[in-house]
């Protein structure tokens, strides 16, 4: 007996460290390791559709844009705090509608060159901007919101199933005003799997956004006020510290009243799908 009562109680030790080992692997601490003196690419490419509202007719459009953001390490500091020095190597966008059909090749905003200081979990800590952008449309904005596109990382280590919660506030510069820009988010680490080559890490998340701002157009005062749900997939390759794919959806309502010589509110719609990956070449 009580030899059959000590391989019982060796069975249970062995059966309570084969359990701690195992949830022990299962907690990740994720961070970003860009490394000084390297220089990595990221593609952006962006679809959508849009519905608006003015002077009773309703117009239909479809839009789309394609970046290629470049990132260099200048420096990473004592506290882990990264340097970087992000342009654009590319940028066209593209529109359609009843009335037009327009491609544009944003010339003047490749090579432009912003400095960004982030932390180890995706923190923009700073933002200095390096050279000088002369366009003024709505599509700079968008290209200034793709250049501080970092998914927040969480604070702690994480197990799989667990979730945390990321805030950021960014104001961005549009149509000769600026654009408060606001995304709650809820990401959840749900598995493994393989992404371009990468053993990767699958956190989803969902969450809403809300936009505020006061911008010029023609000597007219416009303001735009907005809501949306965002829904998407980052693969997070956790033993390089890189971000190798985010693939996300964005629905929103927006409001752009004009005053000025003429007073006119346009309601706007909008489904976008964006994906942005790394590239390796």
């Amino acid at each position: 007996m009580k030899k059959l009562f000590t391989i019982a109680a060796f069975l249970l030790l062995c059966g309570m460290f084969i359990s701690s080992t195992m949830n022990a692997q299962d907690s990740y601490k994720l961070v970003y390791k860009f490394q000084k003196g390297k220089t990595y690419r990221y593609a952006t490419t962006t679809a959508g559709n849009m519905t608006q509202e003015m002077m009773g007719k309703e117009m239909k459009m479809s839009n789309g844009a394609n970046m290629t953001v470049r990132a260099v390490v200048d420096d990473v500091l004592k506290n882990g705090d990264m340097v970087l020095v992000l342009s654009l190597d590319s940028a066209i966008v593209s529109s359609k509608s009843q009335m037009m059909d327009t491609t544009m090749n944003m010339t003047d905003l490749v090579g432009k060159r912003n400095k960004f200081v982030i932390s180890p979990i995706g923190t923009v800590l700073s933002r200095e901007v390096i050279d000088s952008v002369s366009t003024k449309g709505q599509f700079s904005g968008n290209v200034q919101r793709n250049l501080s596109n970092f998914s927040k990382l969480p604070e702690k280590e994480v197990k799989m199933g667990e979730t945390w919660k990321s805030i950021t506030l960014d104001t961005i510069d549009m149509m000769g005003g600026k654009v408060r820009h606001t995304a709650a988010l809820d990401l959840t680490l749900k598995g493994k799997e393989k992404k371009q080559g990468h053993d990767c890490l699958k956190i989803d998340y969902t969450g809403v956004t809300a936009d505020t701002g006061k911008l010029m157009m023609n000597g007219m005062e416009l303001y735009l006020e907005g809501n949306g749900k965002v829904k998407g997939t980052l693969y997070f390759d956790v033993q390089q510290g890189l971000a190798i794919a985010d693939e996300s959806t964005l629905d929103s309502e927006q409001t752009m009243a004009i005053t000025g010589q003429q007073n006119m509110t346009i309601p706007m719609s909008q489904s976008m799908k964006t994906i942005r990956t790394l590239l390796e070449k």
